[in-house]
């Protein structure tokens, strides 16, 4: 019968868990939002202005927009409610 060993290395950095406040997600859902009508900006007027697709530049955009839309997690997309309760909560008024 083979014994796995009883120790080994592993490399790396260990990182500590990470919280966002409702407030900061909040933040993010607004960052999400003015990324996307900047998105919207850069296809629809932008690209075309540059002679189309055909444009290395175009290429770039689209690049750089995935990177961020990726590299983000689309702005911590999966934890957006938490930022919208916060917003909820915050809308003002008295009872």
């Amino acid at each position: 019968m083979n014994n796995p060993p009883s120790a080994f290395m592993v490399e790396g950095d260990l990182l500590r868990d990470v919280s966002i406040s409702p407030e900061d997600m909040a933040r993010m859902n607004s960052a999400r939002e003015t990324f996307k009508e900047l998105k919207c900006i850069l296809m629809i007027d932008v690209i075309p202005a540059l002679g189309g697709w055909d444009n290395p530049i175009a290429s770039e955009i689209e690049a750089r927009i995935e990177s961020i839309t990726f590299g983000s997690g689309n702005f911590l997309w999966s934890h957006r409610y938490a930022g919208a309760s916060h917003d909820a909560v915050n809308a003002g008024g008295t009872q």
